[in-house]
């Protein structure tokens, strides 16, 4: 597979508070192929949209793929590392450098910002949902 789309989200019950992490990946024909969702601690809600797409950059990573879409619903994080907002703070910044970073390792790497309303994000966020509901500590 040389061309993948992933879809991310990050919830965080708290600004910052118990936090996960979700990701759905699709092959270039729109079939799903992969999905997953994890607890990560406590962070705020920024902080766990970038760490969704850095994990599901890192299991892009374990495939063959050239070209990368990433999609999400966090328009703040989207217009990030499209450049159109600065990142302030240092945290944020390390998390940009990061997907930046990221950004080199493939020949297309493109993050788009979709409605909360797109079937694709719904799941993504309902994975992200049921696994704070499972596994994070309040």
């Amino acid at each position: 597979m040389t061309e993948l789309s992933v879809y991310t989200d990050g919830a965080s019950r708290g600004n910052p508070g118990p936090s996960a992490i979700s990701y759905a990946m699709y092959d270039f024909t729109g079939q799903l192929i992969e999905k997953g969702a994890k607890c990560i601690g406590k962070h705020t809600n920024s902080e766990a949209e970038y760490e969704a797409l850095l994990w599901a950059t890192e299991k892009v990573r374990e495939r063959t793929c050239d070209h990368l879409k990433l999609f999400s619903d966090s328009e703040f994080m989207v217009r990030q590392i499209n450049g159109e907002y600065k990142a302030s703070n240092e945290r944020m910044k390390k998390y940009l450098a990061m997907t930046l970073a990221n950004k080199k390792l493939f020949t297309t790497f493109k993050v788009r910002h979709v409605p909360r309303d797109n079937p694709r994000i719904q799941l993504v966020d309902q994975l992200a949902n049921e696994a704070l509901d499972r596994e994070c500590p309040r």
